[in-house]
């Protein structure tokens, strides 16, 4: 596990004062070079300092009016003095290290589509064949997680538009190609063998277990996704490996996103319904407890206006209690009709 992090900090010779007053008021121990018309600013920090160090770097205009920042791991060090600095932790690393740490799966992107494709093939041959061990082989492709937690990250920062819309398309981008390949391989199973292969087979649970909401499987699958949702949180705001949840994200998406499509396939429209509404159920749990987990662990803009913190306090308030009410309404439909 990385415990630290080397920081490069270049910057313009006109604003060196605010690169030294920073290091003086934090304590922190930096090699500095005078490269003429630039100063660049080298030092170690714990893992977790990372967050507030970038923040008030970035709210006095380094890195983000002027100047670049570069932020790598640290595998060991070895000294023969530390200087302890005054820099604060936070529970978990800055916004901008998990996004780079999604990569290319953080939005709409060729990588992303191709790995959307491949996991929804894998997902409707699953579903066809009754083949668990091959639905789980889905979840481990499909790349899903990055585009909610991109949006979760943009509801707790004043990045809101560009966060959100770009999460949000490719939550949406995602899905839809995952039913949509669902459906052409339900509409190839039934050119192939017409009368051979019926989605009414008894047999194909796992197939009916993605569309199927209603009472305690309903209530069993949002508990699944909500603490699917936790881990990918907890895991992600600590800048561990995203791997490691990428599956549980996937496997409240990617195989209900697939039955929509075969469902579609053979025009059974009530499946249809109950597996969107299932999906739609995972999904808004999942950025529910992502952006929950996020809110607690610091990933959130610092270095804010007094005015500017409430206006992001209040949206994420919002966002919450929306989302929480709306979870519950559509737990309840089922028990209402």
């Amino acid at each position: 596990m990385i415990t630290l992090k080397e920081i490069q900090v270049t910057l313009p010779s006109d604003r060196k004062t605010l690169m030294d007053e920073f290091i003086k008021e934090f304590s922190l121990s930096a090699t500095s070079y005078d490269f003429g018309e630039a100063f660049r600013y080298e030092l170690t920090i714990d893992n977790y300092q990372t967050n507030v160090f970038i923040e008030e770097l970035k709210a006095r205009g380094i890195g983000s009016a002027y100047g670049e920042m570069i932020v790598r791991p640290v595998e060991l060090k070895i000294t023969s003095k530390e200087k302890s600095n005054t820099l604060p932790e936070s529970a978990g690393v800055n916004r901008e290290e998990i996004i780079a740490n999604l990569g290319n799966i953080s939005g709409f992107s060729k990588t992303y589509l191709l790995l959307c494709a491949l996991a929804a093939s894998l997902a409707a041959l699953g579903l066809l064949n009754n083949d668990a061990i091959v639905i789980l082989s889905s979840m481990i492709v499909a790349p899903l997680m990055g585009p909610i937690i991109l949006t979760s990250i943009g509801l707790l920062s004043l990045e809101t538009t560009s966060f959100v819309k770009r999460g949000i398309l490719a939550e949406i981008t995602g899905i839809s190609a995952v039913a949509i390949i669902g459906a052409i391989i339900g509409f190839l199973v039934q050119f192939l063998n017409p009368d051979g292969f019926s989605t009414l087979n008894p047999a194909l649970a796992e197939l009916y277990k993605r569309a199927d909401f209603e009472g305690f499987a309903g209530v069993a699958s949002i508990s699944l996704a909500l603490l699917g949702g936790l881990a990918a949180g907890i895991i992600v705001a600590r800048g561990l490996d995203v791997s490691i949840v990428g599956v549980a994200i996937a496997a409240s998406l990617c195989p209900p996103a697939a039955a929509i499509g075969i469902f579609s396939a053979y025009s059974e429209w009530i499946m249809v319904i109950n597996a969107a509404n299932l999906l739609l159920l995972n999904v808004l749990a999942i950025n529910l407890s992502c952006t929950g987990v996020f809110w607690i662990f610091g990933v959130k803009s610092r270095g804010l206006s007094k005015r500017q913190a409430q206006k992001v306090r209040r949206m994420n308030i919002l966002w919450i209690i929306s989302i929480t009410i709306l979870l519950i309404i559509l737990i309840l439909l089922p028990f209402w009709t």
